[in-house]
């Protein structure tokens, strides 16, 4: 269960890296011209999508990838041998499941996984 949760939430990663690097263009993406793409936004909807920038989200995405390989190095197989049934010991496990509920709504997201 730990190799699938682990494997579905870096897919995830790519995907939102994917995704903000495609809005980011050349990098210099404010949030101007969204009245252009959705007029009847609120300036408030506006405001929250500018704050949620693409660089803000590859941000993210580094974090979320540095926990992850945290986590690896820190178990390096002791993790499988203590804790075969999840991987993991129980922090590391419950953390990683709590970064992966972000992505609850994705059709691939298993219910055992919620925290």
């Amino acid at each position: 269960m730990t190799d699938a949760l682990v494997a579905f939430l870096k897919a995830r990663l790519d995907d939102d890296e994917r995704t903000a690097r495609a809005c980011a263009g050349d990098g210099t993406w404010t949030g101007e011209g969204l009245e252009f793409y959705a007029p009847d936004l609120s300036g408030d909807v506006r405001a929250h999508a500018a704050r949620h920038d693409p660089a803000r989200t590859l941000r993210e995405v580094e974090a979320k990838r540095r926990i992850l390989r945290a986590h690896a190095k820190w178990c390096e197989g002791r993790c499988e041998a203590k804790y075969p049934e999840g991987g993991f010991d129980a922090a590391h496990y419950w953390s990683i499941k709590a970064l992966a509920t972000v992505y609850a709504d994705h059709p691939d997201y298993q219910q055992e996984w919620r925290p």
